[in-house]
């Protein structure tokens, strides 16, 4: 496992290293919240507003030239604004399965 996740999941480290993959791919699996959701639309509209240009030279290679330069600034900024929301719902299922490990089976509690 990329020594990248554990440092920025925590969680992860409570799994034994043959069963990381699966536990992220898992993890990966599960729905976003309205926190998340909401926060991603947020930032995804600021990103827009933050690159929006006007031209007033309406060449074929200005715009191409502006349309690539757009491009390049805006793609590490939807990295950096949609990362953590990416973050909490990886957190959020490693979490979840934490907490179903912890509990007993439910066949197995009260047996005659």
């Amino acid at each position: 496992m990329n020594r990248l996740w554990l440092a920025a999941l925590p969680e992860l480290r409570a799994f034994p290293s043959t069963e990381r993959d699966e536990a992220m791919r898992k993890a990966r699996a599960v729905s976003l919240d309205v926190f998340e959701l909401l926060g991603m639309a947020a930032g995804l509209v600021a990103v827009t507003a933050v690159t929006h240009y006007a031209l007033h030279d309406t060449g074929v290679e200005t715009r191409i030239a502006m349309a690539l330069l757009n491009f390049a600034v805006a793609v590490p900024l939807l990295a950096v604004v949609l990362a953590p929301f990416h973050m909490r719902r990886l957190r959020r299922g490693l979490r979840a399965q934490l907490a179903q490990r912890s509990e007993p089976p439910r066949d197995m509690e009260r047996q005659p």
